[in-house]
Parts: C-alpha cells; sequence; structure tokens
C-alpha cells in the first residue's frame, strides 16, 4: 500500500512534540517534506525526523512536491488563513492547528476554500481525541446519565509552562499575532471539547475575555476568560481559562438528569483524582452495565455484590485509561483514516470555524455588555490583532 506523504508548514513546538512523533509512528505514513521560514528550524527537523525536502518558502514547498497528500498547518494562527487557502487549492488535504484562525471571517475563508477544493480540512483540537473524553462521549451517547443539561470546560494554566519549557519562539505572547491567549489558546480546546459533548452547537454566547493579571510589558494577550453558553438544544455550558494559575487546573464536567461524567487530561490533583468518572442514577443489572463501566467497576465489600444484586450499587466510578496511543497519535490515525476512506474528520473545519465564532462572540460580548447571537452577522477582530 502506498504511503500517504506529508508536509509541514511550522517547524515549531507544536510540531516538534505532537505531530513529528505521530506521523513517525505511523508505517503508512512519511514525512515528505518540512517548511519553516527559519530555515535552522526547518533542517533541524528535516533531520531529526528525516523528512525528504526541507523548504523556507511555503509556497515553493507547494510547487515543488505536488505529489504531497496532506499538508499540516502548525504556523501563528495569524497565518492559518493565508497558509490553509494555499494548501485547499493546491489541492491537498489539510490538518490546521487550533485555532483555526483569529477571526470568524478568516475560519470561514478556510472552509469555503476547502468545500472548493473537495479536500479534507481537519482542525487539531486534540482534546477530544484523549481516550477518557471520547469514553465520556461513548457513555453520553448511550444515555447512562439520561439527558445532557449542563456542562463545564476548564483549562487554567500560566502561559510560562509552555512558554518557558516548551515553545520555539514567543508568538503566544503577542496579539498581534497569536489573536489571543486564555480566550484562544487554551479556550480553544475547551469551547470545541464542550461543544462535542453537549451534542449541540452554539446558539448564543456571554462572555468575558481581558488581561488582569500579567504585567503588560510581559503580553498584552487576554489572561482570564469566562463564557456562558447556550446551545441549540437549549442545554447550558460554562467555560473557564486563565494563563496565571502556578498549578494547572483542567477537567470537563456533564451533567445530566441521571447522572454525571467528570474527565481531565492535562493534570491530576487531590480533587480530580482520575481522568474519567461516572455516576449514573439509572438501575442497571450487572450483565446490563455498558462494557466500559463493567470492566472498571471493582467491588468494594464483597466480589459477588454486583452480581447478586438486583441492581447494582449506585456509586462512582473511576476508570483509567492507558496514556498510549495519545490524544496526538489517535488524531493522526484518524485524520490519516479520513484520508484513505473518505471520510469526515471528527474535527471538521465547520467545527473549528463554529469555535472560531464563539471566541470572537466573546470579544463582541463584551461590546455591548449582552448575549450575542451565532453565527455571527459580521466580521470581530480580537483586540490588538493585526491581519496585515
Amino acid at each position: 500500500m502506498k504511503k500517504l506523504r506529508v508536509g509541514v508548514i511550522g517547524c515549531g513546538s507544536i510540531a516538534e512534540i505532537a505531530h513529528f512523533p505521530s506521523i513517525a509512528g505511523m508505517p503508512d505514513v512519511e514525512l515528505a517534506a518540512v517548511c519553516d521560514t527559519k530555515e535552522e528550524f526547518a533542517e533541524h527537523a528535516a533531520r531529526k525526523w528525516q523528512a525528504k525536502a526541507s523548504y523556507t518558502d511555503y509556497e515553493k514547498m507547494l510547487s515543488k512536491c505536488k505529489y504531497l497528500d496532506a499538508v499540516v498547518i502548525a504556523t501563528p494562527p495569524k497565518f492559518h488563513r493565508e497558509h490553509g487557502m494555499a494548501v485547499a487549492q493546491a489541492g491537498v488535504n489539510v490538518l490546521i492547528e487550533k485555532p483555526l484562525a483569529c477571526t470568524n471571517e478568516e475560519a470561514w475563508d478556510i472552509v469555503k476554500a476547502a468545500r472548493a477544493a473537495g479536500v479534507k480540512l481537519m482542525v487539531g483540537c486534540d482534546r477530544r481525541f484523549w481516550s477518557q473524553n471520547q469514553w465520556a462521549k461513548e457513555l453520553s451517547r448511550s444515555g447512562v446519565i439520561g439527558k445532557v443539561v449542563m456542562g463545564r470546560a476548564t483549562m487554567h494554566e500560566h502561559v510560562k509552562f509552555y512558554q518557558d519549557n516548551i515553545a520555539f519562539t514567543d508568538f503566544r505572547l503577542y496579539p498581534e499575532i497569536a489573536g489571543g491567549s486564555a480566550v484562544s489558546d487554551t479556550g480553544a480546546h475547551a469551547i470545541d471539547l464542550l461543544v462535542w459533548l453537549m451534542g449541540a452547537p452554539v446558539k448564543r454566547v456571554l462572555g468575558i475575555a481581558d488581561r488582569r493579571v500579567l504585567p503588560e510589558e510581559y503580553s498584552r494577550c487576554d489572561d482570564t476568560a469566562v463564557i456562558m453558553m447556550e446551545h441549540e438544544n437549549k442545554a447550558l455550558s460554562y467555560v473557564s481559562c486563565n494563563r496565571f494559575s502556578p498549578v494547572v487546573s483542567q477537567f470537563t464536567e456533564l451533567y445530566g438528569s441521571e447522572g454525571t461524567i467528570m474527565t481531565s487530561s492535562d493534570a491530576q490533583n487531590p480533587y480530580q483524582s482520575a481522568p474519567l468518572a461516572v455516576y449514573t442514577n439509572r438501575d442497571y443489572r450487572h450483565e446490563e452495565l455498558p462494557e466500559l463501566l463493567r470492566e472498571y467497576r471493582w467491588p468494594q465489600v464483597f466480589w459477588a455484590e454486583d452480581i447478586i444484586a438486583d441492581s447494582v450499587q449506585k456509586r462512582w466510578v473511576s476508570l483509567y485509561p492507558p496514556r498510549e496511543p495519545n490524544n496526538y497519535a489517535n488524531l493522526w490515525r484518524h485524520f490519516a483514516d479520513c484520508i484513505i476512506s473518505a471520510t469526515e474528520p471528527l474535527t471538521s473545519g465547520e467545527d473549528g470555524a463554529h469555535a472560531v465564532e464563539v471566541m470572537c462572540a466573546v470579544f463582541r460580548s463584551m461590546e455591548t455588555g449582552s448575549w450575542v447571537d451565532l453565527p455571527l452577522q459580521q466580521e470581530v477582530i480580537p483586540p490588538y490583532y493585526c491581519r496585515d
């Protein structure tokens, strides 16, 4: 079977720690070309990850490498529209890191370009690909917690965790290039994951995204974001993100009419001691329990307690999925399969554009002091963002 040939535009930190290792771990995918405006980044990536060619000009890469099956866009958000549209117009499938773009208009431009070219467009919202979140979706879809009515997703992480230890450059500190921080960097994860788990797009948004803690001389980006969302199925959800917490706190909660599901992936603590926990108020015999719950439900008092009971005891069940394959390995397996089987990605371009609409609606909500309906009727440009 012919290998999928992949190119990467942007050889910085997220490519180094996520995309390159995932590509290298897939026998049916090969790294054909890499590109970065910094020649040393491109050459280092080509040597380390055994790319066939390296470039400093993405247009040259696209013109020279017409055999590419897919391209990853791992550049700063300011350039996602330019790069994403160019790849799509070249007739190549494209995976774009989150956020899909900095403004709602930019995001939909990319989606329209991919549709017109008939190529796959996937957004790198990797939280959907952690096993615990996929299990949560499976359990929720099967009705374990009844009708999902409320949800919450959080991601609190000081920007220095990433910036001082992983980042290759400092673009994340500049809203002119990044478009934002709490609302569009960490918030991109929380919004996308919550919309997916709640099972319906967002209908309207009320929110705040502002710089409240970090000194302006360090970054003018928003470091605090709080977002209320009403979904089209009338469910309500809440997103909380910040870039100043000295210890990471990340969790997602689903509240249904018959139970609760909690997940976390980025950090554990005494309050969050398991990556997935489920409570259901439904009556189940042991043999009727969903397979995931039955496999992880250990006895507390007597080894046969669930087997002999008319219905199993109602209590929290903690689930511990393996860390490998990790979120990006799962994401890449899915993306490759979508190209091979001509199916739509789980995190589609439309999903990415919808998340950007939510982010932009937060900035519009701050201007109006009120709820903002989606879809937005005009372009919203984040504070300090420079398109040109």
